[in-house]
């Protein structure tokens, strides 16, 4: 019997030690996993967290880019003026120039948007070529260039209706109006029109290409900054030519001439002294 006892007595052990066995790695797999749990590892000590990657610092060009585009961009009141969330949400920042400011409007609708932002960029560059040539044939007649008796802007309209003739340094130009509105029409014309209708793969707007010849424009971020250049000066320009025709209307002189009497005396001659003078 206690032969026979023996290996039972040896299987049944054999089982016990197996369970015990199967119970420990359980318990050992368990205790791993809670091991690494958030709790146990808060218990034991957090991890060290890798360093953050280090962001490239930006070019100058983009940190300009931010001032002018995007939803950090300048806008025309101040900040403590002017809430961001009032700036209307079809005003994104997106376009050159875009500071928020629409109180009508006008440019809700996409087709509005861009048709406006057209006809704005088309009369900003009329007004920059308009200020330059009211400015520079009466600058250079006043300070020692000859162009004429009479180089003032609407004084030259006036003799080219006349049927007069131009003066530059000098010389006689033989054109007359009629020819000098065909001129424009012609080039100025066959630009625009070679513009909107034959620059496939090119901005309507801002073409580039064949209009950009000295390559300003091969950098995407500063041919960005130099759109916000332009349209900045157009509006100035546009200004600027309100300015000369209520000045020649008032004064009947020119821009130059009326900016030299002011720099002689600013106190006697200003918008105030002009508008009482007008009046009287």
């Amino acid at each position: 019997m206690a032969a026979l006892a023996s290996p039972s007595s040896l299987l049944a052990r054999s089982e016990i030690l197996g369970q015990a066995i199967s119970t420990a790695s359980s318990t050992s797999s368990s205790s791993s996993s809670v091991s690494s749990s958030p709790s146990i590892v808060s218990l034991l000590g957090k991890k060290k967290a890798k360093p953050a990657p280090k962001s490239a610092k930006a070019a100058p060009a983009n940190e300009e880019l931010a001032k002018w585009y995007g939803p950090s961009r300048r806008i025309y009141l101040p900040e403590g003026l002017l809430d961001r969330s009032d700036v209307p949400e079809y005003l994104s920042g997106e376009v050159p120039g875009d500071y928020g400011f629409d109180p009508f409007g006008l440019s809700k609708k996409p087709a509005d948007f861009e048709k406006y932002q057209a006809y704005e960029l088309i009369h900003a560059r009329w007004a920059m070529l308009g200020a330059a040539g009211f400015v520079l044939p009466e600058a250079f007649n006043k300070y020692g260039a000859v162009c004429g008796p009479e180089a003032v802007w609407f004084k030259t309209g006036a003799l080219l209706l006349d049927g007069g003739s131009l003066e530059y340094f000098g010389a006689t130009v033989p054109v007359n109006l009629a020819a000098a509105v065909i001129a424009e029409v012609v080039l100025v014309g066959g630009a625009e029109y070679y513009r909107a209708s034959n620059l496939q793969g090119f901005d309507r707007l801002h073409p580039g290409g064949p209009f950009d010849p000295l390559g300003l424009a091969k950098d995407p971020d500063q041919f960005a900054l130099l759109k916000v250049k332009e349209i900045k000066n157009g509006r100035l320009a546009m200004f600027s030519m309100l300015g000369f025709f209520l000045q020649a209307y008032v004064t009947g002189q020119g821009p130059v001439e009326n900016l030299a009497a002011h720099l002689s005396d600013p106190f006697a001659n200003n918008l105030l002294t002009v508008l009482q003078g007008s009046a009287e």
